[in-house]
């Protein structure tokens, strides 16, 4: 009897990790959903108009991105010296201008579609998602993902790669540290919400 109940206990385990790895999505599934979605926001973007492409990809980025990540690795150091009520005013405050990038940017559809390929390891534990947009005509845009599991086993994008090599995240610090270093963060929410709203009036 012992042995059947050591092999039923086996076989329960088995059941769960193998529940909990199949209800865990794999990196490459993240990214297909996220594009999933920007596609078809293109597809109806002149319907939706700015305010509804926001509304559509806010749950997309919060989904798919790890934006405290983001926001400490975009202001770097400086990131020791504020309090917690003050990173997570940066927080809601970068990703505000990341979607407004995206609703800005991806306005609407003429024939693009989205490849995404297998991911590979990166450093530390992060892995690189390669994809890319393709016209129906001309080159198609590379972008790749640089992606970390969260403390609850979740991929999510850390930082993105344009044409494989010029990190945002690293383009955001060079902006971000100077204006928090010379306006403090207060002066930094401010130009990021110039910044969203400036995109908004497109």
């Amino acid at each position: 009897m012992k042995w059947r109940l050591s092999c039923l206990l086996l076989l329960l385990i088995g059941l769960l990790s193998g529940g909990a790895a199949a209800a865990a999505e794999q990196p490459q599934q993240v990214i297909r959903q996220f594009c999933d979605t920007l596609l078809d926001v293109m597809k109806q973007g002149s319907r939706l108009g700015y305010g509804g492409r926001s509304d559509e990809l806010r749950p997309a980025v919060l989904k798919a991105y790890d934006m405290s990540v983001m926001t400490r690795s975009a202001i770097g150091p400086e990131a020791a010296k504020l309090s917690a009520a003050q990173l997570q005013q940066l927080d809601d405050a970068f990703t505000q201008y990341t979607v407004a990038n995206y609703a800005e940017q991806f306005d609407g559809w003429s024939g693009e579609r989205c490849e995404v390929d297998a991911a590979r390891p990166s450093t530390g534990g992060s892995v690189v998602v390669p994809s890319r947009i393709v016209p129906k005509t001309g080159e198609p845009t590379e972008i790749d993902y640089l992606m970390r599991q969260d403390a609850g086993g979740e991929w999510k994008i850390i930082d993105v790669l344009l044409d494989g090599t010029i990190s945002q995240v690293a383009v955001r610090r060079s902006e971000f540290v100077s204006i928090l270093r010379r306006d403090g963060p207060t002066g930094l929410l401010h130009q990021l919400a110039s910044k969203t709203a400036a995109l908004a009036s497109k």
